[in-house]
């Protein structure tokens, strides 16, 4: 038999070990060459058609991070793992030693097994990703709702890229690894599960630290919460800071010092409790670390996926908008029409009115005016450019929106709130000052109100009076040049309809036409265009939103994170899950001799699986309990920021982990008391 041959026999005879390594492994491949199929799409390089302008760059941005976060993830796991396989491995590789094998040679051997283990999952993820692009493809499109497909192409630079960073992340996780292998000690090794452990010792000042630091992690959110105004992101470093070192005590000290406690007690002596609690206290200080390492990195994926699985909500993407349906801006030209009644634009509003109330819906319709206004602060002898929105006119608006109504004196101009942030400094810490606007020579009172109103994105809104607003269209020049906008508001504006399609298509159409003739205009030469084609072009302004166009352009934008959300938690899930696998199966033989021992003892099968089965509670479950109090913290803290209730995103996340964590937990408790069974009833099945 040659080397290779040697090799490939020991990788697939050792297949309950290798297995999930391999299946772990080839995933990771798979979702890295998932990312590279989308980095290098000719469309997704180029832009997509019915996308924001940002979602090209977004792409690109968010495709190349993740798959750095992907390679570092691998390369992590791939350490861990290999490192309990060497010790998994530990009796057959002392066997080699004894028998003469070189050192050289014995790190030939392992640094063969680990690579033909990495060719062959990285053949598999790249071929499973060939199988399965055009439904990835198709996926990605309804997750970030394209009007047009992603069509199919062959991926070589992906491929080759691939290719390319495994083979060399699983060249060097193989390399400076098997150079750890310590010959002369593994002789000694192959002896190691017959030495006794030395008793772990907790310390109950460590214990109780552990919880203070956990307590001064969580206080640190809720003071960086509480008082956002005045914190810095160093409060947050500390929340994080605490919270680690906190994680880390706690299964450190508290677990250790919980089965001490226990063991001190009157029922350690009854029943399986001596088993449990002995056996305890030898797994909690053993698996500490690695308990601690997926607590830290599963709260840090469960927030992830939870704010990204979020992001494409209604209620994110309008936090900021006019709640309106449809609302449509455009210029009122007094020179072309003796009303505002016959510009065609008014009727295009009318009849989009009509064609939805003839379709079954029960829109409202709304119509006001904004002016611009320019004013001075005294104090300060600065120039203000706002809008400038009649009471009257505000106060019809405010009924449909559901808003606060307003009603200023002649002499008083109301500021209304731009964003949701500005309404909550207003309402938290108004200011306190009297602010005088000059206009005309005229002195008035600048006022902030809590409220939120915006139409135009740009500027700020004022709301003044109507006999205000009368003087200012007569007296000032440019008064009766003003914009004018039209509320268009119904349920149901997303349900995909003929009508909604049509609205949509033909208010794009129009933006774009006079979009196009303001280009045109632009690119023409130097002194070609006369001031007066450009006020003729601008007194033909025309720009709508929707609801629909910012939901869909947010979700697409959204729509990357979401996915590279879902995928790296996907990835982080499955690799925490495969290390405790292996980290469970990796002791089976010492667990299996431990097992013989209370067989022969007398112990019946029921009870030695109740105490496998605790073990296994505490070993998939306490780490996700743990995670999952972390993540609620700083996902509470999150919606606090935002303002916008997104908790049952949140706990749909959690609901899925905790699911997931089941089925594994059950499937490897199936597979792990079939293999203990057969070791406790049969000696010759080692």
């Amino acid at each position: 038999m040659n080397f290779f041959k040697l090799i490939t026999n020991n990788v697939l005879r050792s297949k309950r070990t290798y297995g999930g390594y391999f299946l772990s492994s080839s995933f990771s491949v798979f979702v890295f060459f998932l990312f590279a199929i989308l980095n290098f799409h000719p469309q997704l390089k180029s832009g997509l058609g019915g996308s924001s302008d940002t979602v090209a760059s977004l792409a690109t941005m968010g495709m190349t991070v993740s798959q750095i976060l992907i390679v570092a993830l691998s390369f992590i796991f791939l350490w861990y793992s290999f490192g309990i396989f060497s010790k998994a491995r530990k009796r057959e590789l002392s066997i080699y030693v004894m028998l003469g094998i070189k050192p050289r040679d014995l790190r030939r051997l392992l640094f063969g097994e680990n690579m033909v283990i990495g060719i062959g999952a990285i053949l598999t993820g790249v071929t499973f990703g060939l199988i399965f692009m055009k439904a990835i493809l198709i996926i990605v499109q309804k997750i970030l709702s394209l009007s047009t497909g992603l069509d199919f192409y062959f991926p070589t630079i992906g491929i080759a890229l691939t290719i390319g960073i495994y083979v060399i992340l699983f060249l060097l996780v193989s390399f400076f690894l098997t150079l750890r292998i310590e010959t002369a000690n593994l002789t000694q090794l192959g002896k190691s599960d017959e030495t006794p452990e030395k008793t772990p010792k907790a310390n109950p000042l460590f214990a109780l630290l552990a919880f203070l630091c956990i307590g001064l992690g969580y206080g640190a959110m809720v003071y960086f919460v509480r008082s956002i105004y005045n914190s810095n992101v160093f409060i947050l470093i500390a929340c994080v800071f605490f919270t680690v070192i906190g994680t880390f005590l706690f299964f450190h000290q508290v677990s250790v010092y919980y089965y001490l406690w226990k063991k001190k007690q009157q029922k350690y002596w009854q029943g399986k409790n001596l088993i449990l609690t002995a056996a305890g206290v030898y797994r909690g200080k053993e698996n500490a670390n690695l308990f601690a390492l997926i607590t830290c990195t599963a709260a840090v994926a469960l927030v992830g996926v939870s704010v990204t699985a979020s992001l494409g909500s209604t209620e994110a993407n309008t936090r900021n908008n006019i709640p309106i349906a449809l609302m449509i801006n455009h210029s009122n030209d007094p020179n072309k029409y003796d009303s505002i009644a016959e510009q065609p634009i008014i009727e295009m509003g009318e009849k989009i009115y009509t064609d939805l109330k003839t379709a079954g819906y029960k829109p409202t319709y709304e119509r006001f005016n904004v002016h611009q206004f320019e004013y001075t602060d005294k104090a300060t002898e600065t120039p203000n450019y706002v809008s400038l929105v009649s009471a009257s006119d505000y106060n019809r608006v405010a009924k449909q929106l559901n808003l606060s109504t307003l009603n200023p004196k002649d002499t008083e101009l109301l500021l209304t709130a731009s964003n949701l942030e500005h309404l909550e400094q207003i309402e938290n810490a108004p200011r306190t000052e009297t602010v005088i606007a000059e206009f005309n020579n005229k002195e008035l009172l600048l006022q902030e109100v809590p409220v939120m109103f915006k139409p135009i994105y740009y500027q700020q809104t004022v709301i003044a009076s109507d006999a205000f607003v009368d003087n200012f269209i007569e007296t000032v020049e440019y008064g009766k040049h003003f914009s004018i906008f039209q509320l268009i508001d119904y349920k149901n504006w997303d349900d995909g309809s003929q009508v909604n399609k049509s609205i949509i298509a033909n208010l794009n159409q129009k933006t774009a036409d006079f979009q196009k003739k303001i280009d045109a205009l632009h690119n023409a030469e130097p002194g070609e265009v006369s001031d007066e084609v450009w006020n003729d072009a601008f007194d033909e302004y025309f720009d709508f939103e929707s609801l629909y166009n910012t939901v869909l352009q947010k979700r697409q934008a959204n729509g990357f994170i979401l996915m590279i959300g879902l995928l790296i938690g996907g990835v982080f899930f499955l690799f925490a899950s495969s290390i405790l696998y292996f980290r469970l199966f990796g002791d089976l033989d010492k667990e299996g001799r431990f097992h013989r021992s209370l067989y022969q003892i007398g112990l019946t099968p029921k009870m030695r699986h109740q105490i496998v089965t605790r073990q296994l509670l505490s070993m998939y479950f306490l780490p996700m309990l743990v995670a999952t109090f972390h993540s609620a913290v700083a996902f509470w803290g999150l919606v606090q920021l935002v303002e916008i209730n997104i908790w049952h995103y949140f706990f749909i996340i959690i609901a899925v982990y905790f699911t997931l964590q089941f089925l594994l937990f059950w499937i490897s408790r199936w597979r792990y008391l079939t293999h203990l069974d057969l070791r406790a009833e049969n000696p010759q099945a080692f």
